[in-house]
């Protein structure tokens, strides 16, 4: 027997149900873009920030539990005795929902307000009589992370103190950089729109708990739930849903067709239809309820699989092959800058703009760079990808209109405090964001040695040249002897350069004269010297002076590459030479 039950948030982290980490169970492994998806679909759910009002329920999945040794559940309810589970499956989820609840109790000015004495009652459990009462989080961990989580998040307060994650365990680090993105997300939106999310995720999010009694039957459950059996694809309820409604003449021809675009997209082809329910403006629905509404909308089957399905899903394929062999180059080579990106927020975009590229190749090539130039600057905002979304989601408007557009348009411009942030974030976008970080220093290297951009990212890794942590001893603790001034140009733009792991474990602390031998060693021709790595090679020294003068150069680069003033905005507290007018002699756009 399996008792069973759906249960919601408040429900399962309530009354009777005590729960558990298990020390066998994998520490926290989530990271920032699986955490902020959450949040993103949840916002959506809820009906924030989007017309239409908010779902009836979401459902966030199964959740596996096992009784305590010698505790045998026979029924799942409010009423029965409270126990201890340990979590067999979903810990990831649970953990980041009360990472979630824990950051809404804290923007709560008020600790008595409603939202934070409910969220309280949620992660705190009460235990025994109310004359011999005592408490205990409504979740233990079992790894060296659950200080990090009781202390730093868990504790009524305690989301709004900064740590220090210096020397944090890569669980922990990722738990509290979780947290701190939760928060920058939620403390933009009003008080009332935080209740309305905090209602939501406790009273209308439900998980179907499954109770095991040993071990055994509880892995069993596990191994069912996640591994056995093929799921039907959305693509496959489509195919079946779009075929049976074509005439008999075309069935044959339209399943040619649609088994040649499943095999060009490969694993691509399950997210072609999220791109398309994203174009036509129904990202809220569901994939497939969203797709058979662009089907009604198309005028039925027939229209929508010749004048929708056949022309965007080509379009697709030509963006995830790059446009090889069929593109212009320079359209070639901004493809391979937005397939290295995380996320595909700019794929609806990207997909409208190809589309018709061969009646119109001008306005598609225009459309391709600026949907390059926005999704790079927004990574460079450090926006989430629901934000992303909503921008991108502003041009497939003006793209579907055809309204005449240009570099000028509206839609494609960053507001000044946007440039602001940018400005800020670009101080340390290392330590924000180390994978846009590279990306951004190989597009930036691409630029300045006219490359073709067709190498692997993943082979090469951001060098520090002034080292983060230089011994006690290390000469170039007198190169910058000031510990806060280190930590000023460390982490800068100018201080940074890209080489491959094996450099990068040979380079770390060494001397400014070992590191120039290493970054020049001669490479393989699968990672070749790039040039922003080059770059640093003619100086003599590695002082203040070269890392903020080499950072002018970069940001220059920066600002004619993507048409955005971002030394205007950057404060001055450096003390870095302005260099106003200066040429610079390694963009090939100067």
């Amino acid at each position: 027997m399996y008792p069973t039950a759906s249960l919601s948030i408040s429900e399962l982290l309530s009354g009777p149900y005590l729960l558990n980490i298990p020390i066998f169970q994998r520490p926290y492994s989530w990271g920032r873009e699986q955490a902020e998806q959450l949040l993103n679909d949840l916002i959506e759910a809820a009906g924030i920030g989007f017309d239409g009002e908010a779902d009836r329920d979401y459902f966030l999945g199964a959740v596996v539990l096992m009784d305590a040794p010698g505790v045998e559940t026979t029924r799942l309810s409010p009423r029965m005795s409270q126990r201890e589970f340990s979590i067999i499956d979903g810990q990831q989820r649970l953990i980041t929902i009360m990472t979630l609840l824990a950051v809404l109790r804290d923007l709560e000015a008020d600790p008595r307000t409603s939202i934070a004495k409910r969220v309280r009652t949620m992660l705190v459990a009460q235990r025994g009589s109310r004359f011999f009462r005592t408490e205990r989080f409504r979740l233990l961990l079992s790894g060296q992370e659950r200080a990090v989580f009781e202390e730093n998040i868990l504790q009524p307060g305690s989301t709004t103190v900064a740590v220090d994650v210096a020397g944090a365990s890569l669980q922990e680090a990722t738990l509290l950089d979780v947290r701190d993105r939760f928060r920058a997300t939620l403390q933009e939106l009003s008080r009332s729109t935080r209740k309305m999310l905090a209602e939501f995720v406790a009273d209308r999010c439900y998980v179907v708990v499954i109770v095991g009694t040993d071990i055994d039957r509880s892995h069993q459950m596990f191994v069912v739930l996640n591994e056995r059996g093929k799921k039907l694809q959305r693509n496959d309820i489509l195919k079946s849903d779009i075929l049976s409604r074509l005439g008999t003449g075309d069935i044959a021809w339209a399943a040619r067709m649609w088994d040649d675009m499943s095999l060009a997209l490969g694993d691509d082809f399950e997210s072609f239809f999220g791109h398309l329910r994203t174009i036509f403006g129904h990202g809220r629905l569901p994939i497939v309820s969203g797709v058979r509404t662009i089907i009604r909308e198309a005028g039925g089957s027939e229209a929508f699989f010749k004048e929708v399905f056949l022309p965007f899903s080509k379009a697709y394929a030509l963006i995830r092959s790059n446009g090889e062999n069929v593109l212009p180059a320079d359209m070639q080579r901004i493809l391979r800058y937005l397939n290295r990106l995380p996320d595909s927020d700019w794929a609806p975009a990207a997909i409208l703009a190809l589309c018709n590229w061969k009646q119109k190749p001008q306005r598609s090539a225009l459309l391709l760079a600026e949907i390059e130039r926005l999704a790079m600057l927004t990574r460079l905002l450090c926006a989430g990808s629901g934000k992303r979304v909503r921008r991108f989601a502003e041009l497939i408007k003006v793209i579907r209109s055809g309204q005449p557009i240009d570099a000028t348009h509206p839609v494609l411009q960053m507001t000044r405090d946007e440039v602001r942030s940018i400005a800020f974030h670009l101080r340390d976008l290392h330590k924000r964001n180390p994978k846009v970080c590279r990306l951004l220093l190989l597009r930036l290297s691409d630029e300045m040695d006219e490359a073709t951009p067709d190498l692997d990212p993943d082979l090469y890794t951001i060098e520090h040249v002034l080292p983060q942590r230089p011994s006690a001893s290390s000469a170039w603790r007198q190169c910058v002897p000031s510990a806060e001034e280190r930590g000023e140009l460390v982490d800068c733009l100018g201080n940074l350069v890209l080489i491959t792991q094996q450099e990068n474990d040979k380079a770390r602390n060494a001397s400014w004269a070992e590191k120039k031998g290493i970054y020049g060693r001669t490479s393989s021709s699968k990672t070749p010297l790039l040039a922003i790595t080059r770059d640093v090679l003619g100086e003599r020294e590695w002082r203040r002076t070269e890392i903020e003068a080499r950072e002018q150069r970069l940001i220059g680069l920066i600002e004619r590459l993507w048409r955005i003033d971002i030394r205007s905005q950057r404060p001055a507290s450096r003390g870095a030479a302005q260099i106003p007018g200066q040429a610079n002699p390694i963009s090939r756009s100067a």
